[in-house]
């Protein structure tokens, strides 16, 4: 039987406090999380260019090193690198993979043993299977961009809404029969010559996402669904797939830290370890 998910962040054991950190190198942003002093953990997250642009550098050795006093931060003790950028970190840096990153995170995050993980980020979009507190099963989508973020931001830029705004539209959805981030602007374009608001058009595009989720989550037996990434934080998306799918969707806090989250804790379990 499920437990009750926790809302909060579980503080960390007093052996967890030597520096560790977990970076998700991900294809639009850099998220990190830490510990601080007083047993709290705190969380970045920049531009992924930026990043690497003007925190990554070569020591003489020609290895990557992450300039951590112009961060502000602490060089860690343990770090391990998950995301869209590992290819590029894993000679230099320890790494794991995104689906063990968002799995450590989420069970962290919601104390859960059974459910399912939907993570939907800047590029793709991934499920896992998560029973008896392992990975049973998962499905990866990367070849087509429709439901990821940057879908969103580009379909909320191309009808001049505020990306909050669009993210909240969810009544009278227009009827989005495409789902392809090539053609979708074209069958927009359509619904505005006929007179369509770009709020039902908004809230269309938001069930076409939440649509595609359900058809990737349907498939395993499971009543609980947790929903990670920077998707997670559109509410009409959440809205729409519970009501698509009758499943419990749970959204923990900070959800697109959920990859950070679990490298950090790996990064702990290493260390400990270590000694």
């Amino acid at each position: 039987m499920n437990r009750k998910p926790k809302t909060k962040d579980r503080r960390p054991k007093t052996e967890d406090q030597k520096p560790t950190l977990g970076l998700d190198f991900g294809s639009r942003f850099v998220k990190l999380v830490y510990n601080r002093s007083g047993g709290t953990l705190g969380r970045r997250k920049l531009d992924s260019l930026t990043f690497y642009r003007d925190y990554l550098g070569r020591n003489g050795d020609g290895r990557l090193e992450v300039d951590w006093k112009r961060l502000g931060l602490a060089p860690p003790e343990s770090l391990v690198a998950t995301g869209y950028g590992k290819e590029l970190l894993k000679e230099h840096f320890p790494t794991i993979t995104e689906i063990r990153a968002h799995f450590l995170g989420a069970r962290r995050q919601t104390g859960l043993e059974h459910f399912v993980l939907l993570e939907m980020g800047g590029q793709d979009t991934k499920v896992l299977y998560v029973k008896e507190g392992r990975v049973f099963d998962f499905l990866t989508n990367d070849r087509c961009a429709a439901g990821t973020g940057r879908y969103l931001e580009n379909m909320a830029r191309f009808l001049h809404l505020p990306l909050a705004q669009f993210a909240r539209a969810y009544e009278e959805p227009a009827d989005i029969s495409h789902t392809c981030a090539i053609f979708g602007e074209s069958e927009l374009i359509g619904h505005l010559l006929r007179g369509v608001s770009p709020e039902r058009i908004a809230a269309g595009v938001n069930a076409s996402v939440a649509r595609r989720a359900h058809l990737m989550v349907r498939r395993y037996p499971c009543a609980t669904l947790v929903f990670v990434g920077g998707v997670a934080r559109n509410r009409a998306v959440v809205q729409l797939l519970k009501e698509r799918s009758g499943l419990q969707v749970l959204v923990p806090p900070h959800p697109q830290f959920i990859g950070a989250l679990g490298c950090w804790w790996e990064a702990g379990q290493r260390l400990r370890e270590e000694r």
